[in-house]
């Protein structure tokens, strides 16, 4: 029998750890800042999530990623209690990228309310946390995907799932038109009650 973990923490979001199933996550950056805006932002967050859950043998069945947010349809190991490292890991090093390649350009840098120009960039924090459900139903599973699929549209940056590059709907949609299509019509996302103000 798989093992249950229900974890609490003082500043976090509690976290059930249950092996063998799939796990919806939600991660944003740090107040909604638009961080991950550039194609460059995106690319380098996914390959960092990839490999990050890869090293521990979980797989990313489904994801988006958008300009200060990202959600992703897991399907994990016997070892659940590994989540909070992958994700540590994967933010970790992409907030190490951004700092790098993307603060410097930008005017995103958190500041010293007291003192708004002297704030390191080393200092400024990317990722502000992240947010997990186990799925223990089928029908929850369907409708997130189709939720994870439609976010871009929900968010207004495109008209159709299809046109936004930086999602696993972008690829599935010009393999499988017609049964992605009809899938998102039998399962919709609008009775997915969660926090996406983003």
């Amino acid at each position: 029998m798989t093992e249950v973990i229900y974890n609490t923490y003082k500043h976090n979001p509690p976290h059930l750890f249950r092996g063998e199933t799939k796990y919806f996550i939600t991660a944003s950056t740090y107040k909604k800042l638009p961080y991950l805006k550039s194609d460059a932002a995106k690319e380098k967050l996914l390959r960092s999530l990839h490999l990050a859950f890869n090293k521990y043998n979980w797989a990313i069945e489904d994801w988006v990623i958008l300009n200060n947010h990202y959600h992703l349809m897991t399907d994990i190991s016997d070892v659940p209690q590994v989540l909070p490292s992958i994700i540590r890991e994967a933010h970790r090093f992409t907030a190490l990228w951004i700092k790098k390649q993307i603060l410097p350009k930008s005017h995103f840098v958190e500041s010293d309310i007291s003192n708004p120009e002297h704030t390191p960039i080393e200092a400024t924090r990317i990722f502000y946390n992240y947010w997990d459900t186990c799925i223990t139903y089928e029908q929850s599973y369907l409708t997130r995907l189709t939720y994870i699929w439609t976010n871009p549209v929900k968010h207004g940056l495109v008209e159709s799932p299809e046109d936004w590059k930086y999602s696993s709907y972008y690829s599935r949609y010009r393999n499988e038109c017609d049964v992605i299509t009809q899938f998102m019509k039998d399962h919709p996302s609008d009775r997915v009650n969660m926090k996406d103000n983003y």
